[in-house]
């Protein structure tokens, strides 16, 4: 018989505890309005992110108002697959929309999983092309929102981002994206770069870099920064061996190759499930602490540096103490389904 790891024991000691904790939250708050942008095409830890999202949805601490890619996906379905994993959890007609044009630099790789999910699970999701653009259900969806009520979450190229701040009044709304951005949102997380200086150029940003310098550099109102650093510390996505087999999150694991097998053997590293965490939950201080108020600078390569500015309203967000609670949290809220 084998022994189990220390961390997969502590992980299944700690997942009825977080449960728990969530719960409580839920009733106390009232639900984060949450916009998704996601490159669900190369990694599946963006579906990951959106089971998570959907759990925080179901236990009331989350209302999602659409679903947004920003990554051309090769099979041309990564909205599709937003699809599958909303109509599994209940939430079929959810707005999804796709950037028509795809991140600037794509490296055109097939995925892992998007076409298996699209074709093995039920939905109604057309093709990425046939699908609305991702500005148009931006803007759409901020133009009916409350002043002041919605938090962005990217967990991919900042393409769209840069879109809808740069985006013109139309027949949606007479404000301008800025003028959107500043009325309707309340906080814009994002997961990219590496603080409090990059080493390398991360992935997000590398996908489009003049995208993250406009975001960076003009963007109104607070943001949050997760860097690459946070999810690399955290392995999750083990647990999923333990739901039903017809699960679509689970099958994207069974399916992305990591390391010597696959990302559901011993798990992977959970950059975009942290990223949606940050967004509903904001910093609790039981598992993350903050910087100093700032401002991220991207250079024309894609490297990030944080600079201390008392007068931005930017943060990067790092772990408090050890990842195993974390960890514990999110491989809980992926794994939970109440519909």
């Amino acid at each position: 018989m084998k022994v189990m790891s220390m961390r997969w024991l502590t992980a299944l000691v700690l997942i009825g505890c977080v449960a728990v904790a969530g719960q409580a939250k839920a009733q106390a708050d009232a639900p984060v309005k949450v916009i998704f942008d996601t490159d669900m095409a190369s990694d599946c830890d963006d579906a990951g992110a959106l089971a998570v999202l959907h759990a925080l949805a179901d236990a009331g601490e989350a209302e999602i108002l659409a679903v947004v890619t920003n990554r051309k996906c090769p099979a041309g379905v990564s909205g599709g697959v937003c699809d599958v994993i909303n109509t599994f959890y209940g939430r079929a007609d959810l707005p999804i929309g796709t950037d028509k044009d795809g991140a600037k630099v794509s490296w055109n790789r097939p995925s892992s999983y998007t076409r298996a999910l699209y074709d093995e699970f039920p939905h109604d999701s057309p093709i990425d092309e046939q699908l609305p653009d991702a500005l148009q259900v931006y803007r759409q969806t901020l133009a009916a929102a409350e002043d002041g009520s919605v938090v962005i979450c990217s967990v991919g190229a900042l393409s769209n981002l840069e879109d809808l701040l740069e985006s013109h009044a139309d027949e949606s709304s007479s404000l301008t994206g800025r003028e959107l951005i500043s009325q309707k949102v309340s906080r814009t997380v994002i997961m990219g770069g590496h603080f409090p200086r990059s080493p390398k150029p991360e992935t997000n940003i590398l996908l489009d870099p003049p995208a993250a310098v406009a975001v960076a550099h003009g963007w109104p109102g607070e943001i949050l920064w997760q860097g690459f650093e946070v999810g690399a510390a955290l392995q999750c996505g083990a647990t999923l061996k333990t739901v039903e087999s017809n699960h679509p999150v689970r099958r994207a694991f069974e399916l992305r190759p990591y390391r010597e097998g696959r990302a559901i053997d011993h798990g992977k590293p959970a950059h975009d499930q942290a990223a949606v965490l940050l967004a509903v939950r904001g910093a609790d201080s039981q598992y993350w602490k903050l910087s100093e108020p700032g401002r991220v600078v991207v250079d024309s390569d894609g490297h990030t540096q944080w600079m201390p500015d008392s007068k931005k309203e930017h943060r990067f967000a790092s772990i408090r103490g050890g990842p195993e609670k974390l960890e514990a949290l999110i491989d809980s809220l992926m794994t939970t389904r109440s519909r």
